[in-house]
């Protein structure tokens, strides 16, 4: 025959062998049913484990119903996403106007790659590669950023022009304000209408200008003090015919203003100023060192 008692039937509950396991919870129950001994009737003959249990149960109870309003009180705050608007990708093999999805209108020059993605916070712009002249829709809300590699240009609506031809990144500001930044947040500067900022890794250089219009879409390049190299490869980006460099010392630097339409009148030039000779071909334009 097999016999049980209220005891074992205790044991066998999770939350009671809970309760009985912690010392500390077992030593305060002791102290409650002692004070609770003394302050009842001396006919009354207190049974120290019913109690416990019974306190126990108690508290136990309290403490899930505390956990429970606190959940229902404090619900769970998920992060505030951004809902996407649209991205939008264009090449320019030739100068070409474009609008992006937030209203700006962007002027292209030829060899261009320009990627543009907007949100309900955000508006941004990755130049990669080439020019473009930016005339940004005004939006306090989100701002608009461009970056460019080795630089991030901020603006709320303005005009200005990025050249990122090269290496290096030059912004020319037409209009309005734009902020600066190298890419590893090491300087900023803000510039106004009628200044360049020239940008590498790690430095920005502020210069003025007076043009009403970028350069590009008035038919004329400006160099200032580039290679040989960077020369040619930008006069290549308005010639079919290209030009092509044959024993040229590549330390060699040039400057100056040259027309887009006429990349043969450019060569000529670069070559009388550097003592170089020009030989035209079929398929391209040849500067060579003088014999």
């Amino acid at each position: 025959m097999v016999t049980s008692s209220k005891h074992d039937d205790e044991n066998k509950d999770p939350l009671k062998q809970a309760i009985w396991q912690d010392a500390a919870l077992t030593e305060a129950l002791k102290m409650l049913d002692t004070s609770t001994k003394i302050a009842a009737p001396t006919h009354i003959k207190a049974n120290t484990h019913t109690n416990f249990w019974l306190w126990g149960s108690a508290l136990a109870a309290s403490i899930i119903m505390a956990v429970v309003g606190v959940a229902t009180l404090s619900p769970e705050v998920s992060p505030t996403t951004a809902t996407f608007i649209a991205t939008q990708q264009f090449t320019a093999t030739k100068a070409t106007d474009i609008t992006l999805s937030d209203g700006s209108e962007v002027a292209l020059n030829t060899q261009t790659n320009l990627q543009f993605h907007e949100n309900d916070k955000t508006r941004q712009a990755i130049l990669s590669k080439g020019e473009a002249y930016f005339a940004v829709k005004r939006d306090e809300q989100r701002p608009f950023t461009i970056d460019t590699g080795n630089a991030t240009v901020s603006v709320l609506g303005t005009a200005f022009n990025i050249d990122k031809t090269l290496s290096g990144t030059t912004i020319d500001v037409f209009h309005g304000k734009v902020a600066v930044t190298t890419r590893d947040n090491s300087q900023r500067v803000e510039l106004v209408k009628g200044q360049r900022a020239r940008v590498d890794a790690k430095q920005i250089i502020v210069t003025t200008f007076k043009t009403q219009q970028p350069d590009w879409q008035l038919g004329w390049l400006d160099l200032e003090n580039v290679t040989i190299n960077d020369a040619i490869f930008q006069l290549n980006r308005y010639t079919d015919k290209p030009l092509v460099l044959s024993n040229v010392d590549a330390d060699l630097r040039v400057s100056g203003r040259f027309k887009t339409a006429d990349v043969l009148g450019a060569a000529s030039l670069i070559a009388q100023l550097n003592q170089l000779e020009v030989n035209q071909f079929d398929d391209s334009i040849v500067l060579s060192a003088t014999q």
